[in-house]
């Protein structure tokens, strides 16, 4: 939810810091008073127009959609008619909303299912993202795969930046949204998360710092940039406490070896995949690498002319 200082907040956020902070938490899942708003929404979605015997047009629940929600969520609403009538798919939406009801995971992998057959720019896609933000979710409405669907909602700077910074360079835009999309969408993958910021780094630091190699990895630029760091340039010049391209080797490096799921560790005790929270780290990092790298901070140096 939005945090301006001229924000209306309700009597009991206004008593008191901790009333403020409660009224501002974000909620996981689907609570109470979400429950019914959200359900109006996807009932909406889940209607269809038909043609009555008088030839009036009416709306009444689409039975191909309840079918295909059950078969994607995995979930038997125990509604075995055929729906071929008007009362009968009423039956079997109030079923479908019984099972939603009991299973808030269910209830959201619905919500997104529907979501993603919208158009981005569809009405029905910003009225969900009034319900989600006065609700206080912590989902919102953003992109999975360039079609519209829910993703963890988080601070609006980082989201903005990650946006920006992907609209510079094509390929390694489209990673960071890959990388964005496994780590912050309903379908977590955060190994995978991991894996697309790496390779966002690698597409846009290759024409900086291995233009003529034809399959560039992030280790052989750290090796390349930690052997001659005076062949680039770095918008941080000054040496205070840091030789700035140190800094820049570190950030590389720790984004790169802290990629531990590429191999299998003797260790049997350690872990196989990354966290989500070692993920998303590296995605914020990998934001900044490549904005450095595309626009121009990082460059190869260019040797005074005499």
């Amino acid at each position: 939810m939005s945090d301006a200082n001229d924000e209306w907040l309700p009597f009991s956020a206004r008593r008191s810091e901790a009333g403020r902070q409660e009224f501002v938490r974000l909620s996981d899942g689907v609570p109470g008073w979400l429950r019914e708003s959200l359900w109006k929404w996807l009932s909406e979605q889940m209607h269809k127009r038909a043609l009555s015997n008088n030839r009036t047009w009416y709306t009444t629940p689409d039975e191909a959609k309840i079918r295909r929600a059950e078969r994607i969520l995995k979930i038997s609403s125990g509604w075995t008619s055929s729906g071929e009538s008007h009362p009968d798919r009423v039956s079997g939406l109030s079923k479908f909303r019984a099972v939603l009801y009991s299973n808030p995971e269910s209830f959201l992998g619905a919500v997104d299912l529907a979501l993603s057959e919208l158009d981005p720019k569809a009405p029905q896609c910003a009225a969900l993202e009034t319900v989600l933000e006065e609700g206080a979710s912590a989902w919102r409405v953003g992109r999975v795969s360039d079609r519209p669907g829910l993703v963890e909602r988080i601070d609006a700077t980082v989201q903005l930046a990650a946006e920006t910074t992907g609209a510079l360079e094509p390929r390694a835009g489209r990673l960071l949204a890959d990388a964005w999309k496994h780590a912050f969408s309903m379908n977590r993958d955060p190994s995978a998360a991991y894996r697309c910021a790496v390779r966002a780094v690698e597409a846009a630091a290759a024409p900086v710092i291995s233009p003529n190699d034809t399959i560039p990895t992030l280790g052989k630029m750290i090796s390349a940039f930690r052997n001659k760091p005076e062949k680039w340039d770095f918008s941080f010049k000054v040496d205070s406490a840091a030789d700035p391209k140190n800094v820049l080797l570190g950030m590389l490096q720790i984004l790169w070896t802290n990629e531990y799921s590429r191999h299998v560790d003797p260790d049997i005790q350690a872990p196989l995949h990354v966290s989500q929270e070692e993920a998303e780290s590296a995605i914020v990092l990998a934001v900044t690498l490549v904005n450095w790298f595309v626009s121009g901070s990082v460059s190869r140096h260019l040797p005074q002319s005499s």
